[in-house]
């Protein structure tokens, strides 16, 4: 009886934060939503201030607002990816980092009428760790003030990255292999890499049939490892949205 009270009250403290964080969470300056062109591609651009989504779907315009792949969103809404939208978007001023996510989740809130709260649930993910040989990695300090962070795909089975961190590339690998990927290698710092590997076993071109897969190209060209776990993890689940944005 204890334990549940205990919970019920966590869950109405939770429940109250993001109504309060709803009220402090930076917003656009203006924003226009229309119907995207019929069998458009789903594009993002950003220019100062300026963000353009083209051809997203409301799932779309959630996963990039949370920063989360597809398994970690608990959505049933059946129009989630009914209708494709460009939303161009304009900040009131440079944005920080994060704030433009943020800002989007303010305009799901306040256009798509978004209702949702943050829970963990068990599932399977995997774990970025380092290899028993040890990291292949100079570390270096991260410098003060924002970092020049970027990744580079040339093509596919090729990932470059500049400045990054662990986290960030764990963030990464979780696009290719379609699953959510965790930080657990307890580097800090940010260093410099590059990543090949063979992106389709089934390729005919000799070049990419001798690389390594993702896989074995982490322990071998990084001296990381990605381990399969499962536990509890942070998901985001969408009690309600409106199956059309209100009127610009």
């Amino acid at each position: 009886m204890r334990r549940t009270f205990i919970r019920v009250c966590l869950m109405m403290a939770f429940a109250a934060t993001p109504g309060l964080a709803q009220t402090q969470r930076p917003r656009f300056e203006v924003a226009s939503i229309r119907p995207s062109q019929p069998d458009i591609q789903g594009a993002i651009q950003r220019s100062g201030t300026r963000l353009v989504f083209t051809g997203y779907t409301p799932r779309m315009l959630i996963l990039w607002a949370f920063d989360i792949r597809e398994d970690r969103l608990i959505a049933r809404s059946k129009w989630l990816d009914a209708v494709r939208y460009d939303v161009v978007a304009q900040a009131p001023a440079e944005p920080r980092r994060g704030e433009l996510q943020l800002m989007t989740q303010s305009l799901l809130a306040d256009r798509f009428g978004l209702v949702f709260h943050r829970e963990q649930r068990t599932q399977s993910f995997f774990a970025l760790i380092v290899d028993s040989a040890g990291a292949k990695l100079k570390i270096s300090a991260a410098p003060p003030g924002p970092a020049n962070n970027t990744f580079g795909v040339t093509q596919l089975g090729h990932l470059r990255g500049t400045n990054v961190t662990a986290a960030m590339l764990a963030n990464v690998l979780s696009n290719q292999t379609g699953r959510s990927v965790q930080d657990f290698t307890g580097l800090a710092g940010i260093f410099d890499f590059t990543l090949e590997w063979a992106p389709d076993a089934t390729s005919q071109d000799d070049s990419v049939a001798a690389l390594p897969s993702l896989f074995t190209a982490l322990r071998e060209q990084l001296g990381l490892k990605l381990e399969s776990r499962k536990g509890p993890v942070d998901v985001v689940v969408v009690d309600r949205i409106e199956s059309a944005p209100s009127a610009n």
